[in-house]
């Protein structure tokens, strides 16, 4: 039973909701938010988990311009096999979104100091994105084997905690 984990940065999508892991409103995945369809694989489940981002405002006058950075997870392309479906491997996945909230604070942060004009953007943006999203990769990544999916219990628990400390 290998997890596999389905990363995807985009700014286009369809079927997805886009949910900020921060303040009163942090919402936690269910088993009713993998609706995608089972794909012939050994995973007992996919997370599909994307960081947006938005141009919130652009002056024409100024040349400011800000950008929203958000995690998101992509119903339609995520799904748990029904056989597989527990606590543990739900939180487990919920663990691959919170990671992606992690990631995306950190960029929204480098974005904020960094980014201040449409000049700025068009320079500078992409490989800020490409730098993040291999670190993000990566980090994803290692969550999967040091967990081994999700069934390492005790690396799990650190893991659970190391996010948890991340987040707030």
């Amino acid at each position: 039973m290998k997890l596999l984990l389905f990363i995807v940065f985009t700014t286009l999508s369809s079927g997805m909701f886009s949910q900020r892991l921060s303040g009163p409103k942090k919402r936690k995945l269910s088993f009713d938010d993998f609706r995608g369809e089972i794909g012939v694989s050994t995973a007992a489940a996919v997370s599909s988990v994307i960081i947006r981002y938005e141009i919130v405002s652009q002056s024409i006058w100024t040349g400011r311009i800000k950008i929203k950075i958000f995690a998101a997870f992509d119903r339609s392309s995520s799904w748990i096999k029904p056989e597989f479906k527990s606590p543990p491997l739900l939180a487990h996945e919920q663990g691959h979104f919170d990671i992606t909230e992690i990631f995306s604070r950190k960029l929204q942060k480098k974005v904020d100091a960094e980014i201040k004009g449409v000049k700025d953007f068009s320079q500078k943006f992409q490989q800020m994105y490409d730098d993040l999203y291999n670190e993000h990769y990566q980090y994803q990544t290692q969550y999967e084997i040091d967990t081994d999916n999700g069934r390492h219990e005790e690396n799990q628990e650190k893991y659970n905690t190391l996010i948890r400390e991340m987040l707030l």
